[in-house]
């Protein structure tokens, strides 16, 4: 069977066994234009304080997420005054967006904010406030031109979040509009065994989100939370409080990207694709979801360009201090809660269990470094991962793997 896998903006055939099993999202109805704006209109009836003179802050995602953020934009300018709204860039810990990236963020919406746009530098403390600490001692650090909104409107994406349980919801404001100390620190409960996809409850990185986000307090938020397909488009729209929309969205999101498997696999492609092949960093996201569909004993092998490298030099040069497997589940590295080590225990607590290769351009010294096995093609990792478990391996191609999280059909 020869399948086209997306790789390095191109599609590159490989020569599967016929019994292999191509896992992906499964299709949904697309919602209407019509239907989007009509949610958003009812949520907006909610939100008090629509007068002109209300100074208003948007915020709406970076360019790691598939979001069609020029046409949320256009409905909500149709819905209310818009012309002194300042709109915010939420990077996170990300590096600011290209002059490209920003026309591919806003569109031809573009022209409405030119002069009002701030994009986010969680490293520039002159533009941070500090709100207080969360119970679990996080410090939290906001964009002080957010808090001088009479008013808050989130535009996010809700998908699964190998560590945040789903991203979107109050992730548009911590992370996205935090400072690095309050990333940092909230970061470092993603080495818990709960901090992991379609989890929310019981895991301890969206439970400190949530409470950090609560420390913003005399503000009307409204939030706008989509569920979307691979190609951008909405399925369904959440609309009005915070909290409230973001679970709704969660319930929809699961739907929409697991996939039930009845068994796992001796051997597993996870593909990353576009936006989260960009780099090593956000291609773990498919490693984490990859590692759920593969058997005890098998074998994992994640495929993304990372055009632009690791993405993060922090888990890179942990590393140095952890320097095996065996290093970084030790008791020191499991209370080290320097920025990335989340990266290092996760990979190292897959490879207990599976062998974890890479198909990237990187050098192989550093997939190395961080205890990846690199691979030169994805038909070479095919050939040698079918030597190693035998012609008759059982094989799944997941597609989109930084989004997609298989499931073991338990009914």
């Amino acid at each position: 069977m020869r399948l086209k896998i997306p790789y390095n903006g191109a599609l590159v055939e490989v020569q599967f066994p016929k019994s292999a099993v191509v896992l992906e999202a499964k299709t949904r109805h697309i919602l209407s234009e019509v239907a989007v704006r009509d949610k958003i209109a009812s949520g907006i009836t909610a939100l008090p304080h629509l007068s002109a003179n209300k100074k208003t802050a948007i915020i709406v995602n970076d360019a790691t997420r598939r979001l069609p953020t020029p046409k949320i934009l256009r409905m909500l300018a149709e819905l209310i005054p818009l012309s002194e709204s300042e709109l915010f860039i939420a990077t996170g810990t990300h590096r600011a967006p290209t002059d490209s990236e920003i026309e591919i963020i806003l569109g031809d919406m573009r022209h409405l904010f030119e002069a009002r746009i701030i994009i986010h530098d969680c490293r520039d403390k002159a533009s941070l406030d500090y709100l207080g600490e969360t119970s679990r001692g996080t410090p939290v650090w906001i964009n002080k031109e957010l808090l001088k909104a009479d008013r808050i409107i989130c535009i996010n994406s809700v998908e699964p979040h190998f560590f945040a349980g789903f991203t979107g919801g109050r992730k548009s404001i911590i992370p996205g509009l935090a400072g690095f100390d309050t990333t940092v620190a909230n970061h470092s409960h993603a080495k818990h065994e709960n901090a992991k996809s379609l989890s929310l409850d019981s895991n301890p990185v969206h439970l400190d989100l949530e409470e950090a986000v609560s420390f913003i307090k005399g503000r009307s938020i409204f939030s706008i939370q989509l569920v979307t397909s691979r190609q951008g488009e909405i399925i369904d729209t959440f609309c009005g409080e915070l909290e409230e929309s973001f679970r709704a969205a969660c319930r929809e999101a699961e739907k929409t990207y697991t996939v039930a498997i009845e068994n796992k696999y001796d051997i597993v492609f996870a593909i990353g694709e576009p936006p989260l092949d960009i780099n090593l960093y956000q291609l773990q996201k498919g490693q984490e979801h990859g590692a759920e569909a593969v058997k005890e004993g098998g074998i994992l092998v994640v495929v993304g360009a990372c055009n632009e490298g690791t993405g993060s030099d922090y888990f890179i040069n942990l590393a140095n201090d952890y320097p095996t497997p065996d290093l970084a589940l030790s008791a020191k590295a499991l209370v080290d809660n320097r920025f990335g080590i989340h990266k290092l225990v996760k990979t190292a607590r897959r490879l207990q269990k599976i062998k974890i290769w890479y198909v990237t351009k990187l050098d192989d010294s550093l997939a190395s470094k961080v205890y990846y096995s690199p691979k030169s093609s994805l038909q070479a990792a095919l050939d040698e991962a079918l030597k190693i478990k035998g012609q008759r391996a059982s094989i799944a191609i997941l597609r989109d793997a930084c989004f997609i999280v298989p499931i073991i059909n338990n009914s």
